[in-house]
């Protein structure tokens, strides 16, 4: 089951990395850069999600850009080799990559609605206080 999930995670993020390699990207804002496929996860999202779980994200992105540590490298062999972090977000699981060396943040993916994937890449630290995970440490 959990590399059945595995599988499923890598595959999506599979997208988010050929758009950062295939697509044009968006200017940068701050040292936030989104892939293209980033782009399209947050505006299907803007559907499916209120003004305040949207509000949180947007927050949380800016606390990200301020320390964006806050998460280790996804606990998958592939995502980690990619230099893959997640962070959740309320529904939200946001992928992004880290250039220390150019203090870029690069969004990756922004997955809603999968909290079966919280554990299974998650580092186990504790979460910033902007951040509401989905319930497993409440």
């Amino acid at each position: 089951m959990e590399e059945t999930l595995r599988e499923m995670v890598r595959r999506y993020l599979g997208e988010g990395l050929r758009s950062l390699e295939q697509e044009d990207m968006a200017d940068m804002e701050g040292n936030l850069l989104r892939t293209r496929q980033a782009e399209r996860d947050e505006e299907t999202a803007k559907g499916h999600c209120t003004p305040e779980e949207l509000q949180q994200l947007e927050d949380t992105l800016k606390a990200l850009e301020e320390t964006p540590k806050l998460a280790a490298n996804a606990r998958d062999s592939l995502l980690d080799l990619e230099g893959v972090r997640c962070y959740p977000c309320g529904r939200f699981l946001i992928f992004y990559r880290y250039n220390a060396n150019f203090n870029v943040i690069t969004l990756i993916r922004l997955a809603l609605d999968h909290p079966e994937w919280d554990p299974l890449i998650r580092d186990g630290k504790p979460f910033h206080e902007n951040s509401k995970d989905f319930g497993y440490n409440s």
